[in-house]
């Protein structure tokens, strides 16, 4: 047992579980709860600041690619299968960009026919995404109401 102070600054005794705790610092906290607040503020998308959360959790607690795992799993509940448009917005635009980078490979002379094929075909299929990506957001501002937070 260790020992602290009460409510009325006597000596109490706490067991080592709780003495950790309280000796713990708290300013990684503080400053994320902080970064929260001022991401609520600024009217920032409830995703994002999911998301920031998740990138700070990935870090304290030294589990690479949870931040991204995170972003799949909000990308595929929330964009595809709840409708929210950020989601969808921010598939959209990786698959837009992923496109621009593959159409600069095609062009790339030191591929062979067989490689050219290829990635034509990946160019096709980001094409293909790029527009069923639309029609979703589309539909999803047509016919979705907005996110709202339940208590």
């Amino acid at each position: 047992m260790a020992d602290t102070e009460n409510e009325n600054g006597n000596p109490a005794e706490v067991d080592e579980e709780t003495a950790a705790i309280i000796a713990k610092p708290h300013g990684e906290q503080q400053q994320i709860k902080m970064e929260i607040l001022d991401m609520i503020h600024a009217g920032r998308n409830p995703f994002d600041i999911l998301y920031h959360v998740a990138a700070w959790l990935e870090e304290v607690s030294a589990e690479p690619g949870y931040a991204q795992y995170v972003e799949e799993q909000i990308r595929s509940i929330y964009g595809m299968a709840l409708q929210h448009v950020k989601p969808m917005q921010d598939e959209l635009a990786d698959v837009e960009a992923r496109l621009k980078r593959i159409e600069a490979a095609y062009e790339n002379p030191k591929f062979t026919e067989e490689e050219h094929i290829r990635i034509g075909f990946a160019i096709e299929h980001h094409k293909k995404d790029i527009e069923r990506l639309k029609t979703l957001i589309h539909e999803a501002e047509a016919n979705h109401s907005d996110m709202h937070i339940q208590v």
